[in-house]
């Protein structure tokens, strides 16, 4: 893998990593990947899983680069879906070739890198392809509720208003929030909290459980007794034994 992570240095360096958010998107992937490494380990995969999944999870957000550069916002648009946006970097413009991979994993690479942003995965994938789009998907809402705990560069960002009755039924649904039913901050808030629903491995379960990531974010709320049930219902989610 290093001379992978050589290639994604040498494609990082031609962007300001002076600038904060594209620094921390930089240090967001390399955490990702040290991430997609704990969870391959708790399965106990193969060194050649490993390394495709810490290669998937290197090239995971490629584009994030480009997307703040171009348009300072890492929210993506109709225009600009930043999953699609990394397979054209890495395929139409050949970037990919600065990367070792086999040519039997490049498909699957492709696959988790497009799925890992999506709402769901498709039920009609291969085994592998299903097997590293969970892992990259846990390992970077990993790092998300990680940094969201910190409260620095992702703030955690409440008010006043009240908590959409679609947040709320599909929130104690155990089911991740859609997009479409978050109408203000506090909305937003329980829709990041909500991708701890959609979790695949004990080890990313307990991850989140052992550092306290939601009692961390549930700190920095205005109201925290309007959130503390939501935080509650998460953590009882993330104890369940299957």
């Amino acid at each position: 893998m290093d001379e992978n992570y050589d290639a994604f240095d040498d494609y990082a360096m031609k962007f300001d990593l002076n600038e904060e958010m594209i620094a921390y998107k930089y240090n967001h992937t390399y955490r990702v990947v040290h991430q997609a490494e704990e969870i391959c380990r708790s399965i106990n995969l193969d060194t050649e899983e490993r390394d495709l999944a810490s290669l998937i999870a290197l090239l995971h957000d490629i584009a994030r680069f480009k997307q703040w550069t171009e348009f300072k916002t890492y929210n993506d648009q109709k225009s600009f879906d930043h999953a699609e946006e990394g397979i054209k970097i890495l395929f139409d413009e050949g970037l990919i070739n600065n990367f070792k991979i086999k040519k039997d994993d490049i498909a699957v690479l492709k696959t988790a890198i497009l799925n890992h942003n999506k709402y769901s995965i498709p039920r009609d994938l291969s085994i592998r392809e299903t097997l590293h789009s969970k892992i990259v998907r846990d390992a970077d809402k990993l790092d998300i509720l990680y940094a969201f705990s910190t409260n620095k560069l992702l703030k955690v960002d409440t008010d006043d208003e009240e908590i959409s009755d679609e947040v709320h039924d599909e929130f104690f649904k155990d089911i991740q929030v859609l997009k479409s039913s978050a109408k203000n901050k506090n909305d937003h808030l329980l829709m990041m909290i909500a991708l701890v629903f959609d979790l695949n491995y004990d080890y990313s379960k307990k991850r989140i459980l052992r550092e306290k990531y939601l009692d961390k974010i549930l700190s920095y709320t205005k109201n925290k007794e309007m959130f503390k049930p939501y935080v509650e219902e998460a953590k009882k989610y993330l104890r369940k034994k299957d």
